[in-house]
């Protein structure tokens, strides 16, 4: 047989390719066929012994002829192979009670090269000039996560694992050379492409926000923190770190420049529609309005009272990130509507509103509080979850000297 090579994609989907012909998992529903034949071809430098694609394919089944089951699924796995026009037994080969790859037919594998450029990155003494270019050639190969489609594969659970880490330490590689030179445009897009892998990794979030700020994209870079926390709290039920707040914060200060027009400022400032209901706002411009409230009672004598709404199981565990999204959604509705336009409420964490209640008093308060659950039950009627509510006052600053 005429020497032959092949080019085969692992990362973010699985194609197979010898010359210009090339097959992929997507043509096909049968997941096992596909199984086997990615498993050889991972393992392409070894035979695999028969009980050993037994214990992949059927672990845990009391399967009734695991022996004359592989042989079937080795057959239709070979099926996979005809677009190739070469005949299956070259390509699968099988002796001695194992299954291997051909190994007249060599394999380069886009996993291989992505971890050997990893490592080659990280070599001492490199020039920043080599550094780059190998993390750049690595990062481009790092299409998706290994093996998407077979994702629930207990056997490529390790590898993914692996490849991950790998890419994640190579992307923050990469953003500490392009830091070091100010790069913000390079380093907003390599993030963005990294969010779009990873949108739980919150160092690809944050310097994908810095990045957009420093580049002078503050607007930008607020839209990219509000859709990154509704992420958070809605597809993951996690919190952004107090690093995230601290940068919201910043880039909230700053964003604007000098501009002698009040009148433009004021319109800047106007809200896009006229919504009722009460205000909601990140939470730390929840604080700023706090600590303004604390500072007016001491010279007004008014009462403030803040609440805190906590949405749960009825035994206090939080329910799944699903139910919870869908459960929150309904809790903020019914806080916006309940309370009066000029009052103003945040989301403090992933299971919990809290309200600020100016010139009220605590039974006042409870009121509210009770409103605003009774508003939530009414649109949403799963009964395994309960919300619970306190309320205090809000103790005036008390002025040193």
């Amino acid at each position: 047989m005429e020497k032959l090579s092949a080019q085969v994609q692992m990362l973010g989907g699985f194609c197979l390719s010898i010359g210009s012909i090339s097959i992929t998992d997507l043509q096909q529903q049968a997941k096992k066929p596909w199984n086997i034949l990615q498993y050889l071809i991972y393992y392409h430098n070894r035979k695999i012994p028969s009980h050993e694609f037994v214990d992949i394919i059927w672990s845990g089944s009391s399967h009734v002829n695991p022996s004359n089951a592989l042989k079937t699924l080795v057959f239709r796995t070979r099926k996979l192979l005809e677009p190739f026009s070469l005949p299956a037994q070259q390509l699968i080969c099988q002796g001695q009670g194992s299954y291997y790859w051909n190994h007249e037919i060599s394999l380069s594998l886009d996993v291989f090269e992505f971890e050997n450029l990893c490592k080659a990155s990280s070599a001492p003494g490199l020039s920043y000039e080599d550094q780059l270019k190998l993390l750049t050639q690595a990062l481009n190969l790092y299409k998706g996560d290994f093996l998407p489609k077979s994702a629930w594969e207990p056997w490529t659970f390790p590898i993914r694992r692996h490849y991950q880490n790998l890419y994640t330490q190579a992307v923050l590689q990469k953003v500490q050379l392009l830091l070091a030179k100010e790069q913000w445009e390079s380093m907003a897009e390599l993030c963005r492409r990294a969010v779009a892998i990873n949108a739980l990794n919150e160092d690809f979030q944050y310097y994908l926000i810095y990045a957009l700020y420093r580049s002078g994209r503050q607007q930008q870079a607020l839209t990219q923190y509000r859709t990154m926390a509704d992420s958070f709290y809605n597809e993951f039920a996690i919190t952004p770190s107090e690093r995230m707040g601290s940068l919201y914060k910043i880039i909230q200060d700053q964003k604007h420049g000098i501009n002698p027009n009040l009148s433009l400022i004021q319109t800047s400032m106007e809200e896009h529609s006229l919504l009722s209901g009460a205000y909601c706002c990140e939470f730390t411009v929840f604080r700023h309005i706090y600590q303004i409230e604390k500072r007016a009672i001491a010279r007004t004598g008014d009462s403030v009272f803040l609440g805190l709404l906590t949405l749960s199981e009825e035994d206090g565990v939080l329910p799944k990130a699903t139910v919870l999204a869908r459960a929150m959604r309904h809790l903020n509705n019914a806080v916006c509507s309940s309370l009066r336009r000029g009052d103003v409420y945040t989301r403090y964490s992933v299971s919990q509103y809290m309200v600020l209640l100016p010139s009220a008093s605590f039974e006042n308060g409870e009121m509210v509080m009770q409103r605003i659950i009774r508003n939530y039950r009414k649109n949403y009627l799963r009964k395994d979850l309960e919300v619970s509510y306190s309320v205090q006052s809000v103790l005036p600053v008390v002025c040193s000297g």
